[in-house]
């Protein structure tokens, strides 16, 4: 068997398209923080991955599993997941710590029955496409929180601690659910 980490972290992530005009291009940068060095007017993520990734927990903090629904136009940033916060100039930070807690979080949440997998009734790429719905599914979730709170009240980002406020408030409203 494979090391799973490895093959998952091959994957691309999808996301609505939804998201793509309304948080994407709004929220954060489309060619990250080595890429080109043009003035980022109200940007808060430096990359699409990073954007994300913050989905990704705060639609796991507030239990939003929402999978994608199968008539929507799925989308990518053309980016492996073991590629975000790949270091390759000093100023970059290495994300590699926060994938692995991706990961972990994603094997927690996910309905995997790893004795059918040690056996061999269930293949790797089954695991690793679980693994990759759950995590769309809780940035899907993650991303609609930001929309709505966007459509409540358009200048709620402008607040320098806004997207913290949203995740500390979440952990405070209620308790992880394990399934």
């Amino acid at each position: 068997m494979e090391n799973l980490f490895d093959k998952w972290k091959t994957k691309i992530p999808k996301y609505s398209e939804e998201f793509r005009d309304t948080l994407f291009k709004s929220l954060s940068e489309k060619y990250g923080a080595e890429g080109d060095k043009k003035v980022s007017l109200g940007k808060h993520f430096s990359t699409n991955y990073e954007l994300y990734t913050y989905a990704f927990f705060l639609g796991l903090y507030n239990n939003e599993y929402s999978p994608l629904p199968g008539n929507v136009k799925k989308v990518d940033f053309s980016h492996h997941i073991q590629y975000w916060g790949s270091k390759t100039v000093s100023v970059r930070k290495d994300f590699t710590k926060l994938q692995e807690y991706i990961f972990a979080a994603l094997i927690a949440k996910s309905n995997i029955d790893f004795i059918a997998l040690d056996k061999g009734e269930i293949i790797e790429d089954e695991v690793v496409k679980e693994l990759i719905n759950t995590m769309e599914a809780y940035t899907h979730g993650g991303l609609t929180l930001i929309k709505e709170k966007l459509e409540d009240n358009s200048s709620y980002f402008l607040n320098p601690t806004s997207f913290l406020d949203m995740i500390v408030g979440s952990s405070q409203k209620q308790p992880l659910k394990f399934n």
